[in-house]
């Protein structure tokens, strides 16, 4: 309970002084010498968010075009491309727009994200339109705590909080970036809840309907609690060769708290019925491979 509590309060202090800090420290961003741009491609082998996944896989490539001005703005767009054996279709689009910022040690960051997910989407995220988030790092050295604060706006708004450790090892002249984490995840449920509402239930091709049923939704009972959904070890892995990057990023999830389910199932007889169940979670291995040419 500590954690979550502690995560929700850093979290409405730090959107209450968001624009203060961002005035503070608009002479501390980024001064690149030139604008530019760069284009990447990642390869994600499942969508697992806050420790929860859709039923079937949902792996994506996901090309991206990011423009980087000196200032320290920066505005994107990608598109997460499903290519299993039953569906191939762009699942989401997202247009992207933040701002880096940085004071001695202290790196921010503030970005706002808009999401256009395809209809037929069954991400655990199809039901978040749009997020807004902040992101904090401070260097001690030894190590650097992270916490990133997260709005996420659908048809009820989520809040979320991250809180970090990570250090990252320098090797071979700097060519090669290995970052161990540990990240804990705490956030209200209600992107959740308009999953199982429309989402979880939904007939995917290559499998049966439950015999007789019409339709079957599911309500996540206390969906505005702010709780810790999962602890996140990973490991980053970054290599550097002139304008290209080579990336490979391994996450650990270990949810907890699973949520108690109202399932509402209406048969053809016209039998309508309700009953509660606790969902059951399980551990996800997920990672992404990526390169990035800066132009």
């Amino acid at each position: 309970m500590f954690p979550g509590i502690l995560l929700f309060s850093l979290m409405k202090h730090l959107y209450t002084s968001l624009i203060m800090l961002l005035g503070s420290y608009m002479a501390f961003a980024q001064d690149s010498t030139r604008s530019y741009f760069k284009a990447s491609m990642n390869y994600q082998n499942d969508n697992v968010y806050l420790g929860r996944k859709d039923t079937v896989a949902l792996p994506y490539f996901i090309p991206m075009i990011t423009y980087y001005h000196k200032s320290g703005i920066y505005f994107s767009a990608s598109a997460s491309y499903l290519p299993t054996s039953t569906d191939q279709r762009i699942d989401v689009v997202t247009l992207e727009g933040g701002y880096d910022f940085t004071a001695g040690k202290y790196d921010g960051e503030v970005y706002l994200s808009k999401y256009f997910y395809n209809s037929q989407s069954t991400s655990v995220t199809s039901g978040i339109t749009a997020s807004l988030a902040f992101e904090n790092e401070y260097d001690f050295g030894f190590i650097k705590p992270t916490l990133t604060t997260t709005l996420d706006l659908g048809t009820k708004t989520d809040f979320q909080g991250a809180l970090g450790l990570e250090h990252t090892f320098e090797l071979f002249k700097d060519k090669l970036e290995i970052t161990p984490s540990i990240v804990a995840n705490g956030s209200t449920l209600n992107f959740y809840n308009s999953y199982y509402r429309t989402k979880h239930f939904t007939k995917r091709k290559g499998q049966k309907t439950i015999s007789g049923t019409v339709s079957i939704t599911g309500t996540v009972e206390d969906a505005s609690a702010f709780k810790i959904l999962d602890y996140e070890p990973g490991m980053s892995v970054k290599y550097f060769a002139g304008r290209w990057t080579f990336s490979f990023n391994p996450i650990y999830a270990l949810p907890v708290h699973p949520a108690a389910l109202n399932i509402h199932s209406v048969y053809s007889t016209g039998t309508i019925t309700d009953r509660m169940r606790v969902e059951k979670l399980e551990n996800s291995f997920f990672w992404t491979l990526g390169v990035v040419y800066k132009l």
